[in-house]
C-alpha cells in the first residue's frame, strides 16, 4: 500500500491553511474583506511575500536569459564592430581630404550602400570646475553668471497658513498665488523581508 502525499509546499500549504473564511481575492467596493487580526495579517503578510518572492524568481531567471543573450551578442558583434570603426576612419579621412581639396572640395559624398557628409562645428566651452570658475567670474565677469531663482518650500511651509486646497499669506490673509496645498497624512510601507 502506497501512502499519498500532497505535493504541496509548505509555504503553499501555510497560505492555504491559513485563509480566512469569507476571503475572496480582488473583492472591491464595500464589500471588499478586511483584516480583523494579527492572524489574518500574517497570512496576509505571508501571502504578499509569497507572491514577492515568486516574482523576484521570474526576474532573476530572466537576468540570467538576458545576461546570456547579451554575451552572444557581445561575442558575434565584436568583429563586425571592429570593421565598423576601421572603415568609418577611412572614409571620414577620405572625405576631409576630399573637402579642404580645393579642385574638389565636396562636403558630402553618396554612395548606393550610405553616404558621408561633413559639417563646420561651432568651438565648445565646458565648466571643469564650476566653483573655481564661479569665483573668478564673480569678481572679473558677474554677467557671466546666471542666477536660478525658485521657491523655497520648506520655508513657506513654516510661514504660510492653509485654508482648503489654499495657501493663504499669514499677515494679510490673501491667498498667495501660484501656490497649493495638500494635507498630509499617514504614509504605510510594506517590506517583505528577505
Amino acid at each position: 500500500m502506497t501512502a499519498n502525499f500532497d505535493s504541496t509546499s509548505l509555504e503553499d500549504f501555510l497560505v492555504q491553511q491559513g485563509t480566512p473564511e469569507g476571503f475572496t481575492f480582488g473583492d472591491t467596493g464595500e464589500n471588499r474583506f478586511a483584516l480583523s487580526n494579527d492572524d489574518e495579517a500574517l497570512w496576509a503578510m505571508r501571502s504578499l511575500a509569497q507572491a514577492q518572492r515568486r516574482i523576484d524568481e521570474v526576474k532573476r531567471q530572466a537576468q540570467i536569459e538576458l545576461d546570456r543573450i547579451n554575451r552572444w551578442v557581445q561575442l558575434n558583434t565584436e568583429q563586425n564592430s571592429n570593421t565598423v570603426e576601421y572603415f568609418e576612419n577611412l572614409l571620414k579621412d577620405y572625405l576631409v581630404a576630399v573637402r579642404e581639396n580645393e579642385a574638389d572640395g565636396r562636403k558630402s559624398l553618396d554612395f548606393p550602400d550610405g553616404s558621408i557628409a561633413s559639417r563646420i562645428t561651432q568651438p565648445k566651452v565646458a565648466v571643469e570646475d564650476a566653483e573655481a570658475f564661479l569665483a573668478w567670474a564673480e569678481v572679473n565677469h558677474p554677467e557671466w553668471i546666471r542666477v536660478k531663482r525658485e521657491a523655497d518650500v520648506s520655508t513657506i511651509k513654516k510661514v504660510v497658513d492653509f485654508d482648503g486646497d489654499a495657501v493663504v499669506d499669514p499677515s494679510t490673509g490673501d491667498t498667495i498665488a501660484g501656490l497649493s496645498h495638500t494635507e498630509g497624512g499617514i504614509s504605510v510601507t510594506v517590506k517583505v523581508a528577505d
